[in-house]
Formats: C-alpha cells, structure tokens, sequence
C-alpha cells in the first residue's frame, strides 16, 4: 500500500492508466449542494488550503490481450473524480470559439480526461480511451456527455432543472452548464488551471491487487466523511468476495442484476423504498440495513445479536471468508428471496394497514398488524425466517411472492409470538430484551417464550393484565385488545367475515365528563370524582366506532350517544349527529346496544366495573399463555 498527498493530475499522470468504476459499486449519487461545494473550493482557491477528499485506486494485475494500458479500481473516490470530469467536460463545453482558449482546454480534455498513452496519437481518429470507465449504471450517460461534441459525435443541449427527466450524471453536467454561462474565458481557463494544477489536494492511496486493507480503508474514510448505509459495503464486499473466486466478470454482473440491483436500486433515488428509514429507539436504519440485519441473525445464529446490531458489515465478512462459489450464490439468492417477503409482507402491508382486512383465522395478518403498529421490530427476523420456511411461489425477475400463510404450523408459532408479545404490552413490560429472545427462539421453538414461564409467573401475569386494563391512557393498547376480541366473536356463519383495523377509540363515559356526567349533590365527593376519572380509562368504557361521533355529542349524555340527536338547520332542514345506534357492526358495541334496548338505560362506573371483568376473562381465554405451554 501506499499512500501520499497528491495533485489530481499526478493521479491521472500515473499508472494505472485507466480508473474503472467495480460493477457492484453504487451509482452517481451527488446532488446540487455537492457540485455547489465543488465550484466554491474553486472561486476560492488561491485564498484558502483546500481539501478534496481521498482516492483510493486498486491496481487490476489482469490485462485483456488487445489492452495497451494498465487499469486499476476505483475503491473510494467515484463521486469526487466523476463530478470533476464532468465540471471539465462543462467548462470546455462553454468556452467560446477562442482559438488559443480553446485549444488549452482541449488539451486538458486529451490529457486528463482521455488518457495519455493513446489519446494523443489517436484523439483525432476518433479512437479514444475515457480514463473513467463507470460501472453497468452510469456507464452509457457518462460516455454519452463525456465524448459528445468530439470525434464526430453529436453535441449536447440540455437545459437545468430540478425535476428533469435522467439520472444524476445528467443533471450534474446540465448544472454546471447553467451556472458557467455568462463567465468569461479567462476565469474558465483559470478553473481549469487550479482543477489541474500542481496543488495537491487529495490523499491518494494506491493498492496493490493482493492488499487486502482495501476495505477496511475504505469504510473508515467513508465513515468519517459521508456516511454510507451499512449495505453499500456489504453488497462491495459479497460481489468482490464473488470476483476474488475466481466467478467469471459476467456471471458476478448477471448474479448481480438479478439478485440485488434488480431489486434494490431503482433510477429515481427519491422513490427508493429501500433507502427510506425505520426507525429503532433511537436509532434509524434503511430498509435494506435492516433487512441484512434480519438475514444475518437467520443465517448465523451463533453470532452475538449485539454484534449482529453494531458490527453488521463486519459480521458478513467474517462469516463469509470461507464461503465457496456455491454458498455465495445461494447467500445472496437467500437475500433476494428473503427482500421480497419483506417487502411484501413488513412493508407493503405496512404501508396498506388501515385498508387491511382481517378474519380471526388471519393468523399471521394479525400478528404482522400487533408487530407493526407496536412498533415491535426485533422479532421480524424469526417472523421472515417462518414466511421463508412456507414460501409457496416466487419469482425474483418479476418480484412475485407468495407465502402459505394459511399453513396450520406457521399460525400456531405466529399465534404463540402474538399472545407473548400482547400479554407483555397488556402488563406494560418494556422491550429492551427483544433482540435476544428473537435470537433464542431461531435456535428453538418459539414456544420456549412461554414454556420457560413457571405456572405461579403464569398466574402473576393474568392478575397483572387484569390490573392493568383499568388503567389504559394510551389508545394504541385497548384498541388493539378490542380488535382482536372482536374478532375472536366472528365466524363463517357472519354476514361480515373480515373486519378492517381503521376503527376509532371511543369513550362511552368521555374524558369530559362535568358537564353532561355530573355527580348528584350528595354523591360529588372527592372520593368519587377520582373513582370516575380512573373508571374512564378502564377499558370497559372504550369501545371502537368505523368513525368519531360528530363533537357535538361526543360529551353528551350516555341517550345522546346511543340515539343520536336530531339538528335543524338554516330553513328548518333537519339532520341526524347518528350516535352508537346507527354504528352497531361491531359485536361488542352492539351488546352495549341490545341491553339499553332491553332497558338499561344508564351508564356508571358499576357498569364499566362488569364490563372490564367480562372483557379481562376474554382476554385471558384468548391469549392463554397456560394453554400454549401445556399444548
């Protein structure tokens, strides 16, 4: 290895001759605020000690028969020499028909944009090497701008704009263009100058083929400047692992394309789904991170969680040092098929969950809502690992998927997870040992979060879940508890067999309750008020409507809120606010309704008391933790 300061046109001057862009490497991804940052380092130039960042170039030992050149990796680096490129390509692009003017920057175009080793002799024959060669990606829009103009090929007119159509390398030229017009010869000649004069502003390290710290100087660089997603790096290191196997170039490229830019990368980096954030406590991973996080605990579950967590591209390459061909293949076929489910099931559902339609015997549907809107992402590797293991169909080039998600063993094990992890939401335990027990329960059942519970821890728990449904001043809870009992009350025999989760939480006796709820004279003791104010947040008194009561009637009288109240508006038209009579599809509301039909007509805290008791014992039945242990 070595390692100096240097001009950029020492890089250029030396060998290797040619930089090439590692097909697995990401694309052009600099925006406006990167090539902005780049022409102010050049208007102040003479004043101020610049710094361009580090380029790190492997030497490639490999050289095709009909190559006159040597050529060499670009490991770190792509962006800043790439955007350079094209500001040089923009400013000889701008320049006026000035002979002398023109011919410099012509020859700078000769020397440091084609290589040397030919481009002199051949430049005006139309036979010319660019000395950045992009990867797959980028390749055809970067040649197409770099050499328009020269050699016979067409010129370029393309005007600026922040929703233009192409890709970023587009965009950067078309930039530069827009900002250089307007400024005289001299002071594009002098930009030229200070681009490539004998100030040396970057470090460059040069690798030989068998240095094997390319990595690890790569990702400490990209770690102290812009960070890149854990992923970047791990997808360098399979693809390379693939190349230093000896796999031929084509069938790395084809694995490639099919296996990973086929699904992850897309032309509009806005829309990438993939690069969009989840959030963990207080810590945010792309999607793709968290998927790779998700295939390391399934494929090594002898590997610490913590590690997994802090260390992942350390982990892949660790684990993967003695893969052969073979294990590579599948690892990143593994990946693909493991991303679709993913998708599928953890995003796409996410993203449609209040259109959602679920059934009691929605199992896994079920489970996936409880993980989603609880925020419960550590046991998503067991719950990938289960929809992997029942894979029914799946097409990667066409992204299709499909898992037997009625499959009676994947239910129960998603059923046994749901009622572990509703009790502890019930009781209000925290999730900070999640990651472990996702960790245990890949090597063993699942079952394991239950059996290993003592039937007196059993019972403690049932007596705190009953404590605690007195006691619910957070919607999400109740709501969710209400949902699923409601289902539990539905069947084939019902008109309605599946029900959506985007239902309302209400409060039968509401939170504002002096008014239209006041205690009689001799009954407003202090004492009762705060018996009053706790028995509104039990979770007797909630029950779910498809939409709020209109807030004229949401406070009112418990009749009001039954019935509805008629309204009469300007010219005497009358309208109806409905109340919970006009709402009664859900079965637990509607027994709230069928009872004030039969006449009773008064809602107090006797009444929630009787209520809660009966929706606790519907719970325990429902999530019976000593059922599941004794199954």
């Amino acid at each position: 290895m070595k390692a100096i300061e240097s001009s950029l046109k020492g890089i250029i001057e030396g060998e290797p001759h040619r930089l090439e862009v590692p097909f697995f490497q990401r694309k052009y991804v600099w925006k406006e605020e990167n090539w902005q940052e780049l022409l102010e380092a050049l208007s102040n130039f003479k004043e101020e000690k610049v710094f361009w960042g580090s380029i790190i170039i492997k030497k490639i030992s490999e050289m095709n028969l009909t190559d006159t050149y040597s050529r060499g990796y670009i490991i770190d680096g792509q962006q800043r020499l790439t955007t350079i490129a094209l500001l040089t390509k923009a400013i000889y692009d701008t320049l006026t028909d000035d002979e002398n003017g023109k011919k410099r920057a012509e020859r700078v175009i000769e020397n440091y944009i084609f290589f040397p080793p030919v481009s002199s002799a051949l430049f005006e024959k139309g036979e010319y090497e660019l000395i950045i060669e992009h990867s797959r990606v980028d390749k055809e829009e970067f040649e197409t701008i770099m050499k328009a103009g020269l050699c016979g090929e067409k010129t370029l007119d393309i005007e600026y704009r922040e929703d233009m159509p192409g890709g970023q390398i587009q965009k950067c030229y078309a930039y530069f263009r827009k900002k250089l017009m307007g400024i005289s010869n001299e002071e594009l000649l002098q930009m030229n100058n200070s681009l490539y004069g004998d100030e040396k502003v970057f470090v460059y390290i040069l690798l030989d083929e068998n240095d094997i710290n390319e990595q690890v100087i790569f990702d400490s660089i990209n770690r102290a400047g812009q960070k890149l997603f854990s992923s970047d790096i791990i997808k360098n290191n399979l693809f390379k692992k693939m190349m230093d196997l000896k796999m031929e170039a084509n069938e790395v490229e084809k694995l490639c394309d099919k296996y990973w830019d086929g699904i992850f990368w897309t032309n509009n980096e806005e829309e990438n789904i993939w690069d969009q954030q989840r959030q963990f406590g207080n810590i945010r991973k792309s999607h793709l991170d968290f998927l790779l996080y998700c295939v390391a605990c399934i494929e090594w579950t002898e590997v610490e969680v913590k590690k997994i967590n802090e260390r992942l591209e350390q982990v892949y390459m660790e684990q993967t040092a003695n893969y052969s061909m073979d294990e590579m293949r599948k690892l990143v076929k593994k990946i693909a098929v493991l991303a679709l489910i993913y998708k599928k099931y953890i995003m796409d559902f996410g993203k449609d969950i209040e259109e959602e339609c679920f059934s009691n015997e929605d199992v896994v549907k079920r489970l996936l809502l409880v993980m989603d809107k609880f925020k419960i992402q550590m046991f998503y590797p067991y719950v990938l690992k289960l929809l992997y293991d029942k894979v029914n169909k799946c097409d990667v080039m066409k992204q299709e998927m499909e898992c037997d998600i009625d499959d009676v063993e994947l239910k129960e094990k998603c059923f046994t997870l749901e009622t572990y992890l509703m009790r502890r939401r019930i009781c209000g335990v925290g999730t900070s040992t999640y990651s472990k027990e996702c960790s245990q329960i890949l090597k063993r059942d699942v079952k394991t979060l239950i059996a290993s519970m003592s039937d007196e821890e059993i019972e403690e728990e049932d007596k705190k879940i009953l404590q605690q449904i007195k006691c619910l001043k957070q919607s999400e809870v109740p709501k969710m508890v209400l949902f699923c009992i409601e289902l539990t009350k539905w069947n084939e025999n019902d008109d309605i067999g599946q029900l959506q989760y985007g239902y309302q939480l209400e409060h039968i006796m509401p939170q504002k309750w002096e008014e239209h709820w006041s205690l009689k004279a001799e009954e407003n003791t202090f004492e009762n008020k705060e018996k009053r104010k706790n028995a509104i947040y039990e979770i007797g008194n909630m029950l779910l409507l498809s939409q709020k009561l209109n807030g004229q009637i949401q406070n009112r009288e418990f009749v009001v809120k039954v019935e509805g109240e008629e309204k009469i508006g300007k010219g005497g038209r009358k309208s109806k606010r409905e109340g919970y009579r006009a709402r009664t599809q859900l079965k637990l509301t509607k027994e709230i309704i069928d009872k004030y039909d039969a006449g009773d007509k008064v809602w107090d805290e006797e009444h929630i008391q009787k209520r809660t008791e009966k929706i606790g014992k519907d719970i325990l039945k429902h999530w019976n933790a000593r059922q599941i242990k004794y199954s």
